[in-house]
C-alpha cells in the first residue's frame, strides 16, 4: 500500500474552520485558506520591536522556503491599535496622542479640521497660527527622531545624541 492510498481513505475537509480564520486577523481570508489547503505553513514572528516600532511578520513557508511575508505593524504602546479596533475614532484620540512617539501634533489635525468644517465653526486666527507652528515643530521633531534611530542602526552614537538633543529642545518648547 503506497502512501497516497493510505491518505486517500481519510476524509479531506476543504473548508477552513471559522475559529482558524478568526484568530489570524488581519490576514486576508484567501491567504489563510490558500495556506491551509496547500502544503504551506503560516508562521508568526513577533510582535517584536525592530528599532523604532513594534511589529509582527507573518510568513508563509513551503518547507524551508519563504513563499510570502506580510508585515503587520500595529502592536505599539500597550496594544493601543488593538484597543482602537473596537472604539469610535473620537474615543481613541486620548489613547493615541499621549504615547505617540512621532508627530503627535499632526495625528488628530485632519480630524479636528473636518469636525470644525462640518460643524461650521470659526477657529480664531491665533489658534490657527499656533496649530501650524505646533504641527511644523512636531514634524521637525519626527525627522530628528528618525535621524537618531538611523544613527543607532549604523553605529553612530554621536549622531543619535545630536538628533535626540535637538528633538528634546523642540519637545520642551511644544
Amino acid at each position: 500500500m503506497g502512501s497516497n492510498e493510505r491518505y486517500a481513505e481519510l476524509p479531506v475537509r476543504m473548508e477552513v474552520p471559522e475559529e482558524f480564520v478568526k484568530n489570524f486577523v488581519p490576514i486576508p481570508k484567501e491567504y489563510v485558506e490558500e495556506a491551509y489547503r496547500s502544503e504551506e505553513y503560516l508562521v508568526f514572528i513577533g510582535p517584536q520591536h525592530p528599532g523604532s516600532g513594534h511589529m509582527r511578520i507573518i510568513l508563509r513557508l513551503k518547507g524551508d522556503y519563504i513563499v510570502d511575508a506580510i508585515p503587520d505593524p500595529g502592536y505599539v504602546h500597550r496594544g493601543v491599535e488593538k484597543l482602537a479596533e473596537t472604539r469610535l475614532y473620537i474615543h481613541i484620540l486620548p489613547l493615541i496622542e499621549r504615547p505617540t512617539i512621532q508627530d503627535s501634533a499632526n495625528f488628530d489635525l485632519g480630524y479636528s479640521r473636518a469636525v470644525e468644517k462640518l460643524a461650521d465653526l470659526d477657529v480664531p486666527k491665533r489658534a490657527q497660527y499656533i496649530r501650524v507652528i505646533l504641527a511644523e515643530l512636531s514634524r521637525i521633531a519626527t525627522h530628528l527622531y528618525d535621524t537618531g534611530i538611523l544613527a543607532v542602526f549604523i553605529g553612530h552614537s554621536t549622531g543619535y545624541m545630536w538628533a535626540f538633543g535637538l528633538r528634546d529642545v523642540i519637545n520642551e518648547a511644544s
